[in-house]
Parts: C-alpha cells; sequence; structure tokens
C-alpha cells in the first residue's frame, strides 16, 4: 500500500517538509497542533489519514501519536538526513533523535552488504580536497568542538541549554593543557548562539575560537578527536573519519556509548578512552569496525536523496510507508535493507 491522505505535524514554520506537501492528498490541508485539534478533525470527517507524519519534535507527538494507535492510524517520522545534511530525507517508525528506532537497536553482527553500503559511502564522503591546510592559529594535537545551533529542537528538548559556555569550560577543564581545543562556529550561527564565548576564551587555556567559513572536514581530518552536546557533525567524525567522539546530549547514537563516548557534567578526567586519542590505530579493531560500518548502513538505510523525493513522488511514498510503524510491526528490522 502507497499512503495518498496524510495529515502532518511539524514544529516549524515553512520547514523542507512542506515542500513535499503537492505530492499528497493533505486531508486538513494545515499541520496538527495538538491531541485536541486531530480528535475535532478526525471527528468532523468520515474519510481519515493513512498516515500522519511527525517531522522532528513536535511538541504534542506524545499523544498525538497515541489518538494515531487509537484510531488505526499509521504513523511515520521524518527529518533532514545526513551525508550531506538539508540534502537527503531521514525517515524512522518509532521517532525522532533519541527516540527512533536507530537508539533502540542492538549490534550483533555487520553484514558483507552492510559493510560494502558503508564502505561506499564513506570514501564518496572522503573524496574532498585534502591538500586544504589547517586554519591559522590551530596546532596539533587538538580536539575540534562544532558549534550547533542553540535553538536546535534536540537541544530544547534534551539540555535546554541557553548557551554552550557551561559544556565548554568542563571539556577543557577535562583536557590536557598541552592539548588544544579548537571551537569553530556553525554555518548559521547569529549572536545568540555564541552567547558568552568571547568571555570564557580567553580565561580557558590553549584554546580557540574559528569563523564559520573555516573548513570543517580538513578540521575534523587533522583533528585528535571531536566534542560536542550532539551535534550531526559528532556523528560524522565518528563513522567517516573514524574520530574519537565525545557527546554531552542524547542524539541518534544515544545506546551506542561504544561508538560515540557519553559525557555527563560530573565527569572528572582524564576524558573516557583516552587511550584511542592518543593512538588512534587502538580503536581501529574488527568489533568496532563491524560496529561502525553497522551503524552507518542503518543510518543510510533510513534515507532518501532530497532531489530524489521531491521529482519521484512514488519513490517517496513508498519509502515514507515502508518505514513507518505498521510496516515496522510487521516485518521488523528489515524495512531498513534497501527495497
Amino acid at each position: 500500500m502507497i499512503p495518498n491522505r496524510y495529515a502532518w505535524c511539524n514544529p516549524y514554520i515553512n520547514s523542507q517538509a512542506e515542500r513535499y506537501r503537492k505530492h499528497f492528498d493533505d486531508l486538513y490541508e494545515k499541520g496538527i497542533g495538538s491531541e485536541k485539534e486531530l480528535r475535532e478533525k478526525l471527528d468532523s470527517r468520515p474519510e481519515q489519514p493513512d498516515i500522519m507524519m511527525l517531522w522532528c519534535f513536535c511538541r504534542n507527538r506524545a499523544p498525538i501519536v497515541s489518538v494515531c494507535r487509537e484510531r488505526g492510524i499509521n504513523v511515520g517520522f521524518w527529518e533532514d538526513g545526513f551525508f550531506p545534511h538539508y540534502q537527503s530525507l531521514h525517515f524512522d517508525p518509532l521517532g525522532f533523535s533519541w527516540e527512533s528506532s536507530l537508539s533502540r537497536m542492538v549490534f550483533r553482527r555487520c553484514t558483507h552488504w552492510q559493510r560494502a553500503r558503508a564502505t561506499k559511502a564513506r570514501e564518496n564522503w572522503l573524496a574532498f580536497d585534502q591538500n586544504k591546510e589547517l586554519p591559522p592559529g590551530v596546532k596539533k594535537p587538538f580536539v575540534l568542538w562544532p558549534l550547533q545551533l542553540i535553538g536546535d529542537q534536540v537541544n530544547m528538548w534534551d539540555l535546554a541549554l541557553k548557551d554552550w559556555t557551561g559544556l565548554i569550560k568542563h571539556f577543557r577543564s577535562n583536557l590536557p593543557p598541552e592539548v588544544q581545543l579548537v571551537i569553530k562556529d556553525h554555518p548559521a550561527a547569529r549572536e545568540k548562539d555564541t552567547v558568552g564565548l568571547d568571555e570564557i576564551i580567553p580565561e580557558m587555556p590553549n584554546t580557540i575560537r574559528l569563523p564559520k567559513q573555516a573548513h570543517l572536514m580538513t578540521l575534523i581530518r587533522e583533528s585528535s578527536a571531536v566534542a560536542g552536546a550532539n551535534s550531526s557533525v559528532l556523528t560524522e567524525a565518528r563513522l567517516m573519519f573514524g574520530k574519537p567522539t565525545y557527546a554531552y546530549g542524547r542524539s541518534w547514537f544515544t545506546n551506542h556509548s561504544e561508538l560515540i563516548l557519553p559525557m555527563r557534567m560530573d565527569t572528572k578526567g582524564p576524558l573516557p578512552r583516552w587511550d584511542w586519542v592518543e593512538n588512534p590505530k587502538a580503536m581501529r579493531t574488527e568489533y568496532l569496525n563491524d560496529y561502525a560500518d553497522w551503524y552507518l548502513a542503518q543510518l543510510l538505510g533510513r534515507q532518501l536523496e532530497s532531489k530524489i523525493a521531491e521529482a519521484d513522488p512514488v519513490r517517496l511514498k513508498q519509502k515514507m510507508w515502508r518505514l513507518s510503524y505498521r510496516s515496522y510491526l510487521e516485518y521488523g528490522d528489515e524495512i531498513f535493507e534497501d527495497e
């Protein structure tokens, strides 16, 4: 079955999700904002949606999903995908970020197909200009901290931080003084996303801040490790570049702490698995390589390129239905393999 009548929920206004409305019979012609609104819509006409699609962290997602379960309406979740970010769509049957199926899966083995898929994706991703030099002021060894937007929904629902200074000061306190901390602004950063940084950086040893224009992939490549709250760059650093990675918040990688190491504000150095930072070969074990390949293949199996979704409504609807809750109940993890 390919869904056509759909309802949707979105915490943003005019986000990427709404560009695809033209491909569907948008049953209510507007986003659903609450359980009450959904019940009223369902009771107002005999038709009901084939599927309810929730984008990102919809504020009232739990009661909306509950009503859908009660009424027998299928549910799916979608968001901007990865590799590259904002140029693909990510689908999941259970939820967004740490509520997704990814954080609930257990690594058992990596198949030949998964390894091949991960290897190809990694090779394509790393085919960038390797001759770019590090920005002035960056000194090895260094740990990279890529900044996020403070209004990011993942931050708002998890850490709810007003600025990044507390996390950065704590992480710096756990780094040896000879290891530089390099903080890079987010490409879309505004003043509210960098509050307090100019005040704390002079107070911390061996710490610099780079502008948004600094070449991120070169910085990741040359770093000894990467740290942050729950940025998608952490996933890139670990899965594509094989870097030791530290995260203070939850994300799709939650519960996969052998890949991305969780940090707590009461952690006191040395950092977990500092041996990986000192000797990168220590994390190149068969087990961890297979784990990373399996996870990357799982991530990619939940995605569809935006240009395909835009040009081919049938492919979009097939992907949406295949990675929906109802499909997951019937077929389990098989839905994450290629069609």
